[in-house]
Parts: C-alpha cells; sequence; structure tokens
C-alpha cells in the first residue's frame, strides 16, 4: 500500500518583485516582515503593501512613483521545481512610511494605470452617442486602450454630463449605473457587465473550486429583510404628463427607487441595475483559505464544497481578494463572496 505521506509536497509562499526594471528579492527576502495584496472590484485600484525590517539602518526608500511588478505564488520544495508564481500586475508608490522601534519601512502602491491625471477633475458633455464611444474618449485621453463589452458599448447615451468630476469617479459612477466592472488594468479600461462570467473581451473567465478543508474560518450571512422579488422605477412621461413606472423581477414584494427618471429606458436601466445588485447581495460568504491562492481574484466565480447545502448549492462571485504572505514562508488569501445572480439586461 503506498504511504500518503509521501504524496504530500511542501511548500513555502514565493514571490517575485521588480521595481523600476530592477528585481528586488534579494534584497527584500531577509527584511520582508509582511506582504500583502488587496484586489478589489471596479474603479477602486488594487493595493500591494510591503513591510520591511530596518532595524540596521541601511535600507533606502524607494521615490514616489516608483513602479513594482509583482508575482505570487508557491515553491515546491524538492530538488530542481520550480515556483509556479501568478502576475498580480503593476503598482507604482504612493505612500512610504518608516517609523521604530524597531525600524521598519512599510511601502504601499496601487494599481499603476491610475495615473494622477486620471484622478483630476475635469468638464465635459456628451449628446447622442454611445457609451462606447464615451469609454473610448476617457481611455484614449488617459493614454489606455479601452475594452468594453459588446452589449455595454452598444447602450445608447442621449445626454451624460462629467461636470468638475475626475475620470475615476466618472468611471465608478458608470459602473454603477450600468452594473459593471469598470477598472483599469494593465493599460486597458475595462468594462464588462458584473456576474458575466467573461472578461471585457469576451474571453471566458473559468470558474474555479474550494473545499471546506482549505479553509481557516467561515462566516456565511443571509438577511431575508433584504430579498426584494423585484425592484420598480418611476418615470416621466412628457407625452402624456404622466408619471408611469417599470419593474425588474417580480412585484410580490418590491422596492421602489427614490427619484423619477426622465424616460422609460432611463428607468427600466436603474431598475435593472438595482434588482441585479440585490439579487447578488441576498446572501454573502467569507473564507479565509489557509493555505493561498494567488489564483483567485474579484470576479472569478465560485463553487464551494463541505459546508452547508444553502451554502454549498449556491453560485459565488469573488467580490474581494487578500492575499498576505508573512516571514515565514506562509501565504494565506482571505474571499468575500456575493451570490452571483444573473448579470443586469444591457439598456
Amino acid at each position: 500500500m503506498s504511504n500518503p505521506a509521501a504524496r504530500y509536497v511542501h511548500r513555502k509562499a514565493a514571490y517575485d518583485l521588480v521595481i523600476d526594471g530592477q528585481s528586488i528579492n534579494g534584497q527584500l527576502r531577509p527584511r520582508l516582515i509582511s506582504l500583502s495584496l488587496d484586489e478589489r472590484r471596479g474603479a477602486d485600484s488594487d493595493v500591494l503593501e510591503i513591510v520591511l525590517n530596518d532595524g540596521d539602518g541601511k535600507l533606502a526608500i524607494p521615490p514616489a512613483g516608483a513602479v513594482i511588478t509583482l508575482k505570487l505564488g508557491w515553491q515546491d520544495l524538492t530538488e530542481g521545481a520550480s515556483a509556479q508564481l501568478i502576475d498580480k500586475g503593476s503598482f507604482k508608490v504612493d505612500e512610504r512610511c518608516h517609523d521604530g522601534t524597531p525600524d521598519k519601512l512599510t511601502i504601499r502602491a496601487r494599481s499603476a494605470d491610475l495615473t494622477r491625471g486620471f484622478r483630476s477633475r475635469r468638464t465635459q458633455t456628451w449628446r447622442q452617442t454611445t457609451l462606447g464611444a464615451v469609454l473610448g474618449d476617457v481611455a484614449a485621453r488617459n493614454g489606455l486602450q479601452a475594452a468594453v463589452a459588446a452589449d455595454k458599448a452598444a447602450i445608447v447615451v442621449d445626454h451624460l454630463n462629467q461636470a468638475r468630476e475626475s475620470d475615476s469617479a466618472l468611471l465608478a459612477r458608470l459602473g454603477r449605473i450600468h452594473d459593471a466592472v469598470a477598472t483599469v488594468k494593465a493599460g486597458r479600461l475595462l468594462f464588462a457587465a458584473t456576474a458575466a462570467g467573461e472578461t471585457a473581451g469576451g474571453s471566458p473567465i473559468p470558474p474555479a473550486t474550494i473545499t471546506r478543508a482549505s479553509g481557516d474560518g467561515h462566516r456565511w450571512q443571509s438577511a431575508e429583510r433584504e430579498n426584494y422579488s423585484g425592484v420598480t422605477a418611476e418615470w416621466h412621461d412628457r407625452a402624456t404628463g404622466r408619471r408611469e413606472t417599470v419593474t425588474a423581477g417580480s412585484s410580490g414584494n418590491v422596492k421602489r427607487l427614490g427619484r423619477t427618471y426622465a424616460s422609460e429606458r432611463a428607468a427600466r436601466r436603474a431598475a435593472e441595475t438595482h434588482h441585479a445588485r440585490q439579487q447578488r447581495k441576498a446572501a454573502e460568504f467569507s473564507i479565509a483559505l489557509a493555505m493561498g491562492r494567488p489564483d483567485l481574484y474579484p470576479e472569478r466565480q465560485l463553487t464551494v464544497s463541505g459546508f452547508k447545502p444553502e451554502i454549498d448549492s449556491e453560485d459565488w462571485l469573488i467580490e474581494s481578494a487578500r492575499h498576505l504572505l508573512d516571514a515565514s514562508g506562509g501565504l494565506k488569501t482571505t474571499l468575500q463572496l456575493e451570490l452571483k445572480g444573473a448579470p443586469a439586461r444591457a439598456q
């Protein structure tokens, strides 16, 4: 009979850090206290934090604006094995802190594509165009390539104001209006339906599976008071002077939106968006993985097993992921999940 212990492979966390084109692995490894990466959905930038021991006072503080690239994964502790690393992207240093004693240096960096210009306020108006054209304009003036899902790109925009609003804030607002993942990654402005299960370019995002044996702790929560059957929005019909309503979902137990929309199309879009978001929030699930999974990231679909039937039977969507590596060689991942639901229809 085979020995199960013989099949067990010892591993340690591995990483590859490059700053302004120069590898810094050798300098950091004996000094590393912790490395964490918070990955978020939408226009919020991902945040990389590195904490280093500077007990001897010999660490140089990196300049603001330095670009750090990170790969994260595991190294099998067998002879000749190579590290299995996941590319987590580029980050621009925007915060540095030195404190003591004992002396340590903390470096925080955010998604490198979110430049200062992307956060500068500006004013512009679009009329009688499409959402794809609007996002194309925003991408072009920030030196980015627009990658907008076809159904979102085709949405008609009658009138859109950007009044002393940054492109970052505008992108976040359009993401909320259209229930879309709106973000900037690897030089591209991405805009695609939340929970669509595919990238803005139409490529499928492969689902993943975790079991309870992978977890260090979990929390599931469902609040019945939030489970509306539908959402109703009101709009003003200029031709008749009357207020009309549209409903997304069923009318049994509806949530009414507080504002009155200028057209049926705008009201229907708002109702669909709120209903889709509401369905995803009907239950929430968080789990800490003892063995980190840097291959897991926001918008990836997830199935789980080994929990309660109410949990295992659902299709989940990763809302945020936090990867934490410590000096001892451990790597943990904490996931915040929501129900996958169905993406809002483009209007």
